[in-house]
């Protein structure tokens, strides 16, 4: 059964016990589950769901350490086949410099891995493949052979209609153990910023595919699920694109293994 919901969808699958709040929100934003009548138009774009891995890269503009972990993740921003997303963190603002792209919620993303992980603290550069494995972003070498080793096993799609809207498809699979929750991550896809203070102060670092914004939109029960998005989303939030993640979270809000996974760049980014 494929269920259709404008950007946020409702039913069985979505309960307030998963996301507090969520009947509050679907009644602010106007939102309501639609069944399984399909109101799309014809398709003009799409990434196709061949995504092989999930490459998360937290960094920030005050960690001297982070520029060569930067470069090395910009080589994934482009590839088609790794879903790259770079997280900024704000816990290094006090040595000088504020990061610009950095968020409280990226900071307890990396948090709850650190849970995952049973770490002592975290750390940047700190690259984290499909939510399972994690190595210092700074080593290339242990970044590929970890986007290697770990495939995703969900296919996930999304498509751009004629009227805008995005359509995000998700495939069957194995029914999973955890909630697995669908999450989606707005960025930008590229921007430079002169530092001028802190560690890297004199350096102008092109940072790629920076998350600026998070959004739950849906749960995953191993049954294939349409989730639409309004168009009006990425003009709103003055981004670049989206990326969907298919993610376990467990009780103590630890983070899983990521599923599955698909992108969505306009060709001409809003507001940049």
């Amino acid at each position: 059964m494929i269920l259709h919901a404008p950007f946020y969808g409702t039913g069985s699958w979505l309960t307030g016990e998963h996301l507090p709040g969520w009947r509050s929100i679907c009644a602010v934003l106007g939102l309501a589950f639609t069944g399984c009548i399909s109101m799309q138009g014809p398709a003009k774009a799409q990434d196709s769901g061949k995504k092989t891995a999930v490459l998360e890269l937290y960094t920030s503009q005050g960690c001297k350490s982070c520029p060569k972990a930067d470069q090395n993740f910009a080589k994934y921003a482009d590839d088609p086949n790794v879903l790259a997303l770079s997280f900024h963190v704000n816990y290094w603002d006090y040595m000088g410099w504020r990061d610009t792209l950095a968020t409280q919620e990226n900071t307890d993303r990396q948090n709850a891995y650190r849970n995952s992980f049973n770490a002592r603290m975290i750390y940047t550069p700190q690259a984290i493949i499909n939510g399972t494995t994690e190595v210092n972003g700074r080593d290339s070498e242990a970044v590929q052979a970890q986007i290697a080793a770990n495939k995703l096993d969900v296919p996930v799609s999304i498509t751009q209609l004629d009227d805008g809207r995005l359509s995000i498809d998700i495939g069957a699979g194995k029914k999973p153990e955890a909630p697995v929750h669908v999450v989606l991550f707005y960025f930008r896809d590229s921007v430079t910023i002169p530092i001028t203070e802190g560690e890297n102060a004199g350096e102008a670092v092109t940072y790629r595919n920076t998350v600026r914004d998070t959004n739950t939109i849906g749960m995953w029960d191993g049954k294939p699920l349409k989730i639409e998005i309004p168009a009006s989303e990425l003009k709103r939030k003055d981004v670049s694109g989206c990326a969907v993640v298919l993610q376990e979270t467990r009780d103590d809000n630890s983070l899983g293994p990521i599923h599955g996974a698909a992108m969505f760049k306009q060709k001409k980014p809003i507001g940049l």
